[in-house]
């Protein structure tokens, strides 16, 4: 069968012969020689086939209009169709209003989510980043690697112990610097606060609000397992980082936060500018520092972890915020109601003394108006009641005029915002080193100098004869109820700030001292727990506190203080009236028998004479008689009774979080065990007791 010739593609042969080359025609017969072969042929080139012609189409559209003259129809030009127009942006907005947005399912709370593989791994590779150290590199690959079953949401113990610590002291810095500026227990500055600006005030009180002593206690709980500590474990804390923050959302860190903070500070430098600008200065700028950082980067830092426990899919921080915000609200216990609204605030340099200072006096005009109420609509109980409370006010007031006459400019005028007693009584009480650690805000301070100052009282109430006084009606012989009372109070103090509070509370403060992770120990938590244990069963009966667990011994080893304050206040009013009684009958020089005290008119007796003793000598001159040292340690007595005794007392209209140690600017982070201040309490005396004598 012969051969069919090749056919080639129409330039094929072409191609080749460029490939080739020139070649010289000798050369290319002499090859097809020895190849042999056929020359091949090529295709023809057959031209494309024509084209259909397509038809164009026109449209005619019609516009239906009103003609100038006679109304009628007419006819538009010719035009291509085009594109609709777009929609108003103002009818598109009315548009949107009326279609009713789609609910997003994943952001409902009350659903549940399930999250997938791939974005448990996202979540994970995020947290488990530099940025955020939430997770270890092995916590993240165990994630990777679980593809049919979802591992143990661990937490990095680095995490726990490092990072965790960082966030807290800054938010501790911000809420103790806030409360010291702002105690809940100084009720006249608060209410100068509220009077000046009460939006700033509801600032400043969100803010000493936030409850770092919960974030503290749960923190404990987990470091002291950090390895096994969960994102779950987290929740609690979380919610009490973030709830502020949310409620604070809306207002500006210039215009709002520093300026409420400026406006505290210029109430304080009005009220004491040499303390507003040694003390409240620092603690001002240390606040608003902590707040910038906790905005700015806690607030980003910890989102990893709200969306793990909040989120179905991935997001990015601005996104999260933004698509699961219902259940962030829900999360944190919160409404949007409840976020405060930006208000513009009084500047600082628009308040003035007269604004600070000047309403004093028409508060108080103010408050005796309320209290001036119709005695006819009072019933018989009601009436007795107030004549009862009444009786105590004055009683109280007297006790600190008496104060105020031993230790002149200690501060009993202004005693409810509890001035700082330890610069002043130091060494006039010969106070032992650990009394330095009791801060001015906590009511034990005030308890401890009263106590001494009782205790120096009652050497000379040792010569005093003390017999029978009615109580009640029923004849009792005190004699040895109050020997025992005497004998026993210096054991009293001694056993109760000595053995017990003291030496746990010294302790405590210079764990401080260590690394941040020695603060929440079992033994630092033990300490702590001890320390408000203390506080209550021997010296503040009303004392309220978070106990992690039962008081460290039973009660019946503890000798309170307490009782025997309330014992002794009975005794010595039951004296002090037998001997008003006896002042009515005769007088002093005729020795009138008095109840309750054989030898009220002989001189009182110190066998060694003390700062008290000594003062006392001054004051009284030649009246120095049993009598009156009974007066004087009656009405110090009270003092002491209203304080601990007496649950409507300033003591316990106090903010029980703040810090129970003298620390650095009083924001309970750095404990102070010494301070320079100095006191020259005998010029004072003196100086006093010049303008009493001149006056």
């Amino acid at each position: 069968m012969a051969k069919q010739n090749a056919v080639y593609e129409p330039g094929e042969l072409d191609r080749v012969r460029g490939k080739l080359g020139s070649l010289d025609p000798n050369e290319a017969k002499r090859m097809a020689q020895v190849l042999g072969g056929k020359v091949g042929v090529e295709k023809s080139e057959t031209p494309p086939p024509p084209r259909p012609r397509t038809r164009t189409e026109t449209v005619d559209v019609h516009v239906k209009g009103k003609s100038g003259s006679g109304g009628g129809n007419r006819s538009q030009p010719r035009r291509r169709p085009e594109s609709p127009l777009p929609v108003d942006s103002e009818d598109e907005e009315s548009l949107l209003r009326t279609v009713p947005k789609k609910p997003n399912p994943a952001d409902d709370p009350t659903k549940p989510y399930r999250l997938s593989y791939w974005e448990r791994t996202k979540m994970d590779r995020m947290a488990g980043s530099a940025e955020f150290d939430i997770k270890n590199p092995i916590q993240v690959l165990q994630s990777i690697l679980s593809f049919f079953s979802r591992p143990a949401d661990l937490v990095s113990s680095s995490f726990v112990k490092g990072r965790m610590n960082e966030y807290y002291k800054h938010i501790e810095t911000l809420v103790t610097a806030t409360r010291s500026l702002l105690p809940r227990n100084n009720v006249l500055r608060n209410e100068r606060m509220k009077r000046i600006s009460y939006p700033a005030y509801l600032i400043l009180d969100l803010i000493r609000q936030w409850n770092i002593e919960k974030i503290a206690s749960d923190l404990s709980r987990i470091q002291a397992n950090p390895r096994s500590a969960r994102v779950e474990d987290f929740q609690e804390i979380l919610k009490i980082i973030y709830r502020p923050m949310f409620l604070m959302e809306q207002l500006d860190l210039e215009n709002h936060i520093k300026e409420a903070y400026r406006l505290v500070y210029k109430i304080l430098f009005i009220e004491n500018p040499t303390e507003a600008q040694n003390k409240q200065q620092e603690l001002l700028r240390n606040a608003v520092a902590a707040f910038g950082v906790i905005r700015r980067d806690i607030r980003f830092l910890l989102y990893p972890l709200l969306l793990k426990l909040l989120s179905d899919k991935f997001l990015t921080y601005n996104a999260f915020f933004t698509e699961r915000r219902n259940r962030f609200i829900t999360f944190i216990e919160a409404t949007e109601a409840d976020r405060l609204s930006p208000q513009s605030l009084l500047k600082d340099s628009e308040v003035t003394e007269e604004m600070v200072i000047g309403k004093k006096e028409g508060e108080e005009e103010e408050n005796a108006a309320d209290e001036s109420i119709d005695e006819s609509d009072l019933n018989d109980a009601e009436k007795k009641k107030r004549v009862v409370l009444e009786a105590e006010r004055k009683a109280l007031d007297r006790g600190l005029d008496t104060l105020e006459t031993l230790f002149p400019k200690a501060g009993w005028d202004q005693i409810s915002e509890f001035p700082d007693l330890f610069p002043y009584f130091s060494e006039l009480l010969d106070l032992k080193k650990g009394y330095i650690l009791i801060p001015a805000t906590d009511p034990l301070q005030q308890v401890a100098v009263l106590t001494r100052i009782l205790e120096e009282l009652l050497f000379g109430l040792r010569y005093v004869n003390f017999t029978t006084v009615d109580q009640d009606g029923n004849p009792e012989d005190i004699s040895e109820a109050m020997t025992s009372i005497m004998t026993n109070w210096h054991f009293y103090i001694d056993d109760a700030f000595g053995k017990e509070y003291l030496p746990r509370l010294d302790e405590y403060c210079h764990i401080l001292d260590n690394p941040a992770e020695s603060r929440s120990s079992p033994y630092a938590k033990r300490l702590l727990n001890e320390i408000h244990w203390i506080k209550r069963l021997y010296f503040l009966p009303y004392y309220r506190f978070e106990a992690s667990s039962p008081p460290p011994f039973q009660k019946k080893e503890v000798t309170a203080l307490y009782p025997e304050i309330r014992h002794l206040r009975k005794y010595l009013t039951a004296v002090a009236a037998g001997i008003e009684q006896g002042i009515k009958v005769g007088s002093p020089k005729e020795n009138t028998r008095c109840d309750g005290i054989g030898n009220p008119w002989e001189p009182y007796i110190f066998q060694v004479p003390n700062p008290v003793s000594k003062r006392l000598d001054s004051l009284l001159g030649k009246k120095q008689t049993n009598a009156s040292l009974i007066f004087y340690t009656l009405a110090v007595t009270v003092v002491l009774d209203n304080l601990v005794n007496d649950e409507r007392s300033w003591a316990y209209n106090v903010d029980w979080t703040a810090s129970f140690f003298r620390s650095v600017n009083n924001a309970g982070v750095t404990p102070v065990f010494g301070i320079d201040e100095k006191v020259d309490t005998e010029a004072i005396f003196k100086q006093s007791l010049k303008q009493k004598e001149e006056g």
